[in-house]
């Protein structure tokens, strides 16, 4: 189970959901105010993930961990993230991902449960589902995993 934890400014949605797609508790807000970002992270000894310049010097300054972005190419912004954070990512797997919309952990689920909250198609080819402990929002392995594995696999290649 993955053991870094991260805080991510409003500038980098997508990293926090690619995040918790491989299980990295990532707290997200698609507004938040600088200060209050800065006392999560220290509370909660989170990782700050940002593109702010003068947000990194600020909490870099009172000992906070922090990875700047600076690339604009989401390979080259995912491997900086790897490489700093240490983090281990090869296989997407939905029994290790987080709930990308909430950051809550996901449950495997029987089908049976959930058949009124899926497409019938869906349904009929998917045998494992997760369902979020919070949101109550199902999940399962699609062609979004299988382009995610196709990104991690990028990732990988560079680091």
């Amino acid at each position: 189970m993955p053991q870094s934890k991260f805080i991510i400014d409003a500038m980098l949605g997508n990293v926090a959901k690619k995040l918790r797609l491989l299980g990295y508790d990532s707290k997200y807000f698609a507004d938040i105010d600088d200060n209050k970002l800065v006392d999560i992270a220290r509370k909660e000894d989170r990782i700050i993930i940002s593109r702010d310049v003068e947000l990194s010097r600020r909490a870099k300054k009172i000992g906070l961990d922090v990875i700047l972005v600076t690339s604009q190419d989401e390979v080259e912004m995912f491997r900086d993230i790897v490489i700093h954070a240490n983090l281990e990512i090869s296989k997407i797997n939905g029994d290790d991902a987080r709930c990308p919309k909430c950051n809550y952990i996901t449950t495997l689920t029987d089908k049976r449960t959930i058949k009124e909250k899926i497409p019938e198609k869906v349904y009929q080819v998917n045998d494992k589902f997760w369902i979020c402990d919070n949101c109550n929002q199902v999940y399962w392995e699609g062609t979004h995993i299988e382009n995610l594995q196709e990104f991690v696999n990028k990732i990988n290649e560079t680091t």
